[in-house]
């Protein structure tokens, strides 16, 4: 009871991460950490890598969060506007790679879809396994939405 209120009085983020570990320590192994945008900071994807796992999560379209990207820090926004798109049928608009992190560097992929609700608009995510393909990314993400919780 003690652990369980430990984390409850934690930071999301930080209990993130304490989850992680713990089931680490368990013997759990995974292969990616699927997570969405308000867990997608470049220090966890930092503390991820250094705990052996690759993250592939949605990033937020923010001018505070900077990616190194050909020798300058620019936000996601500025990359995609700098960036030349995918024509026709592309399964992905812009596929880039990326330095992650403030103190320690680590590489990462970004990749810009269509948002389906809005083609006008777009939703980018990052990998830090950049050996994978811009579609393998898409795909391995959209797994996050066939978990459900298994009810009693």
């Amino acid at each position: 009871a003690g652990r369980r209120r430990k984390l409850a009085q934690m930071k999301g983020p930080d209990a993130m991460i304490e989850l992680i570990r713990s089931a680490q320590a368990a013997g759990h192994k995974a292969d990616y950490v699927l997570f969405d945008s308000w867990f997608s900071s470049p220090s966890q994807l930092v503390t991820l890598k250094n705990l052996d796992l690759d993250a592939i999560a949605m990033i937020k379209k923010s001018s505070k969060v900077r990616y190194e990207f050909n020798g300058e820090k620019l936000s996601i926004k500025k990359i995609y506007g700098l960036c030349k798109k995918s024509r026709g049928r592309s399964k992905y608009l812009l596929s880039v790679d990326v330095m992650v992190g403030k103190d320690q560097l680590i590489t990462a992929r970004i990749v810009c879809v269509r948002n389906k609700k809005n083609k006008k608009d777009w939703i980018a995510f990052i990998c830090t396994d950049t050996s994978l393909t811009p579609e393998e990314i898409i795909r391995i993400y959209g797994k996050r939405w066939g978990i459900m919780p298994i009810s009693a």
